[in-house]
């Protein structure tokens, strides 16, 4: 066996070109509107939201665009919609993001599993253990959406893909997971909204959240999870993760962390068309909720992106920012390398 090859070794002038071009762009932006709104986008829906319809409809251009990549690869594509924050929970951007992401995969014909009312009912109780943690799963929360994943990865047990990549052609990581851009402190400490967590983690040399590193050929089935912050999982040990407690039930199955902090659905694109792909994966178990939606306005693109383009307004993201944020003073915020 072997481990993945390295392809490629530096940019070429135009690269690094576009790069600085787009980091001045980013910078300017910022500079002019360094607000990065969510909740807010959603404050008037009555006669129709201009902003985010639009945000929906990149939503539903990145999710086509994935299932397009997926089919050329004749991997399997899967929507699970999971979050802690429904139920008793609930957030405004997941009332309104979760039965949109119902309607867009029925529409795109892509497979789509929600965990969220099962999520509502478990989460009733008032035992606090269930409650999220900074938005994210509690050790006993994470064990439940476990539990309704599982069934999934029992109906998908067929699918395979027939690609077979070169050594030549991998990239030499298949994820973004880094300490730097998950706020880690060192190996074992996550700082997040001002709160620290000490808790067990792995990332391995290929930028996902595991303990050992994607070799080839595979040898079983191998299911790819992406998705944000809900997948990967901070504040909980490696052990009590969604995809760990289901490698362990799924021995005979590699399963493949690919989540990371703050993304959205044209980071889950270009993750896959640029390195995620090429583990070779028969199944893509994509992990989304309300919150992806919300994620596609301008300033959080250009602040969070892993692309690192530069995002400008539409005329209808203009005018929600000038209204929302007016009078209120500007913070120039730097992008940095």
């Amino acid at each position: 066996m072997v481990l993945a090859g390295c392809a490629g070794n530096g940019q070429s002038a135009k690269e690094n070109l576009n790069d600085l071009t787009n980091k001045i762009g980013r910078t300017s932006i910022a500079e002019e509107y360094p607000k990065v709104p969510h909740d807010e986008l959603l404050s008037d829906m009555s006669a129709g939201n201009r902003v985010y319809l639009e945000l929906q409809e990149r939503y539903a251009k990145g999710l086509r665009e994935l299932k397009a990549a997926t089919d050329r690869d004749s991997v399997k594509l899967v929507v699970v919609i999971m979050t802690p924050e429904v139920g008793k929970y609930a957030t405004v951007e997941n009332l309104y993001g979760i039965p949109y992401i119902n309607q867009i995969c029925t529409n795109e014909k892509v497979d789509v599993v929600d965990i969220t009312p099962a999520v509502s009912e478990w989460s009733a109780t008032a035992e606090p253990s269930y409650a999220p943690q900074y938005g994210n799963w509690s050790v006993r929360g994470a064990a439940f959406a476990a539990t309704q994943i599982a069934p999934v990865i029992v109906r998908y047990r067929d699918a395979r893909s027939p690609r077979d990549w070169h050594i030549t052609e991998r990239p030499a990581t298949f994820g973004d997971a880094t300490k730097e851009n998950n706020g880690m402190d060192n190996q074992n400490d996550l700082a997040h909204g001002g709160h620290k967590r000490n808790y067990f983690l792995h990332l391995n040399t290929q930028g996902l959240r595991m303990d050992w590193d994607v070799l080839f050929p595979r040898t079983r089935q191998r299911i790819l999870f992406m998705g944000d912050s809900r997948i990967f999982n901070p504040f909980i040990d490696d052990e009590r993760t969604v995809t760990g407690l289901l490698q362990r039930r799924f021995p005979d199955r590699e399963l493949l962390n690919a989540g990371n902090m703050s993304c959205s659905m044209d980071d889950y694109v270009s993750l896959y068309e640029e390195k995620a792909r090429y583990t070779e994966p028969d199944l893509l178990i994509l992990c989304t909720n309300g919150g992806d939606i919300l994620d596609e306005y301008f300033s959080h693109r250009n602040r969070y992106s892993r692309n690192k383009k530069c995002y400008r307004p539409t005329d209808a993201e203009k005018e929600f920012y000038r209204k929302t944020f007016a009078g209120e003073s500007k913070k120039t915020f730097s992008y940095g390398k």
